[in-house]
C-alpha cells in the first residue's frame, strides 16, 4: 500500500468520525433543551396544582382556618395569578407561551402572585367563603 493511500484513508476515518460527532452532538443538544423544557411545563403545572390543593383543603377545614404551604416556581413564569375558582400561570417557552391552570372547589380571593424562579413559602387562609392565598416572608 502506497503512504499516501494510508494518508487518505486517516484522513477519511477522521473526516467520518468528526461528522458522525457532530450529529451526535446535534441530536444531544436537541435532547437537552427538551428535556429542560419539559421539566419546566412539569415544575409549573406541579406549582398550579399544589396551590389548588392546598386551598381546597383550607376550604374543606372551615372558616378560620390557614394552612401553610410552598411551592417550586421554574424560570421563565410571566404572570401567576388567581382569580375566581381558577389559578393561572403563563410560562414562557422556546416553543412559545404556554397557559397552566387548574380550577379549585373554593372561591379564591383575586392576587397576582410573584413570578421568580424558586421556592415560595406561602399560605392559605379561608375566610367569608373564600380562601386568601398569600406570600409568607
Amino acid at each position: 500500500m502506497p503512504p499516501n493511500s494510508r494518508a487518505q484513508l486517516a484522513l477519511e476515518y477522521v473526516v467520518i468520525t468528526g461528522f458522525i460527532l457532530a450529529i451526535a452532538g446535534i441530536i444531544f443538544g436537541f435532547s437537552l433543551l427538551s428535556f429542560n423544557e419539559n421539566s419546566s411545563l412539569t415544575q409549573a403545572q406541579d406549582a398550579v396544582s399544589r396551590l389548588v390543593a392546598h386551598a381546597n383543603i383550607a376550604a374543606s377545614l372551615g372558616d378560620g382556618s390557614r394552612i401553610f404551604f410552598y411551592i417550586d416556581l421554574p424560570e421563565g413564569v410571566e404572570s401567576f395569578s388567581l382569580s375566581g375558582k381558577s389559578v393561572n400561570m403563563l410560562l414562557a417557552r422556546v416553543s412559545g407561551d404556554t397557559q397552566v391552570y387548574d380550577y379549585s372547589k373554593a372561591n379564591l380571593t383575586p392576587i397576582f402572585l410573584p413570578t421568580s424562579k424558586g421556592r415560595k413559602s406561602l399560605s392559605a387562609q379561608y375566610s367569608d367563603g373564600n380562601v386568601v392565598v398569600s406570600v409568607v416572608s
